[in-house]
């Protein structure tokens, strides 16, 4: 599992690697005080470009105590998304806060469909993208097509006094669209520009977009 700090990258494994560079940070995973610890001080020096918390446990399952340490130090966001293809094999893009993402939102209580159901659910995620992609681009009718990968990363918020730290699991899906349908940006979101962008030219948005949402790309497209 990787988490994305703006750039920097938070990964858990089983095995300490054999070899590392000096912009590695490498835990043994021990207590939750120790991460705690070990992660102020990967906040603190920027000279540190990836976070590696090595705990065994990883080989037998995902949900190890490494990661239940870390994650018990923010509050978890869940979101959902959608990358939209068209009958051109052009992508939807939009532009927010001088970089380019994808439509995406936090999954609220009208997503989830029954008491059975929680934000974690895919079914609460597939409805939350699909109302994410419309409010945000315009687009009246689009399908999803398949679930993708989920990705993670860490963010800030200011609550009153306090900066609260946030880590948000965005559930990603491969969605299909009209490109003759109208086009019209969430402007009261910080959207001033949704764009159909053909795959010769990704490489432009590439350059230009979050790490978490490149990752996706070159895991999807390339």
């Amino acid at each position: 599992m990787k988490i994305f700090l703006n750039d920097r990258i938070i990964e858990f494994v089983a095995v300490r690697p054999e070899q590392t560079f000096f912009s590695d940070m490498v835990v043994d995973y021990q207590s939750t005080g120790q991460i705690k610890e070990a992660w102020g001080d990967f906040q603190r020096y920027e000279k540190f470009r990836n976070f590696l918390i090595v705990d065994p446990e990883l080989r037998e399952k995902s949900n190890s105590s490494a990661v239940e340490a870390f994650f018990s130090l923010f509050k978890i966001v869940y979101a959902a998304g959608g990358l939209v293809k068209n009958e051109k094999g052009e992508f939807l893009f939009i532009h927010r806060l001088g970089f380019w993402d994808l439509p995406k939102g936090k999954i609220d209580k009208k997503d989830i469909p029954g008491p059975e159901y929680s934000k974690t659910d895919l079914a609460s995620a597939s409805a939350a993208a699909i109302r994410e992609v419309k409010e945000e681009t315009g687009l009246q009718n689009v399908v999803i097509n398949k679930q993708l990968a989920a990705t993670w990363h860490i963010y800030a918020i200011q609550e009153k006094w306090m900066l609260k730290k946030m880590l948000k699991k965005t559930q990603w899906f491969e969605m299909q669209a009209d490109s003759g349908q109208k086009l019209t940006p969430e402007t009261s979101e910080g959207i001033f520009l949704v764009k159909w962008t053909s795959p010769d030219a990704i490489h432009c948005i590439m350059s230009h977009t979050y790490a978490s949402i490149r990752e996706l790309l070159l895991e999807v497209l390339f």
